[in-house]
């Protein structure tokens, strides 16, 4: 990663449900490091913005770009843009964590399964190593004594 590159630039993302438009024209950049909360009432685009950026959502018009590379779009033959490299996406979505309003936990799954579930299975860690670097993020936050625990409990 070169020097000076932003983790995370959205540009002019424009998203349209019908004829309702909830995002015109957003943009950020978003450096190595930063926190950043995205506020707004109900209902004004704060999730879909984001499900934009992780291309759950298809933006219809806009680009993004992490570290310094640019999520490849192409128009489908009804003139819609689409990611033009699935493999592209899902190896940038890798690089990518957000949280939303929703935290979605596995109800089957303890506190510490829950956190070791995507480094063990998107970005391919050895289990022993994600469950040591859990244990020291769940330490960190004040969570460790609840790591064995289930979300609704």
């Amino acid at each position: 990663m070169a020097i000076n590159v932003p983790a995370l630039t959205v540009e002019n993302i424009h998203k349209q449900f019908g004829v309702v438009e909830v995002l015109k024209g957003i943009s950020m950049t978003a450096n190595e490091g930063d926190v950043i909360s995205i506020l707004g009432s109900s209902g004004s685009g704060k999730s879909t913005f984001l499900r934009c950026i992780n291309l759950l959502e298809i933006p219809n018009q806009g680009s993004v770009t992490v570290h310094g590379e640019t999520i490849r779009m192409e128009q489908d033959r009804l003139g819609s843009q689409q990611p033009a490299d699935r493999r592209q996406v899902e190896r940038i979505r890798s690089k990518l964590g957000m949280v939303f309003q929703s935290f979605n936990l596995w109800s089957h799954m303890t506190v510490l399964e829950n956190c070791i579930e995507a480094p063990v299975h998107v970005l391919k860690q050895n289990k022993q190593e994600a469950t040591a670097k859990a244990e020291a993020l769940l330490q960190k936050v004040g969570l460790y004594e609840r790591k064995d625990y289930y979300p609704s409990h």
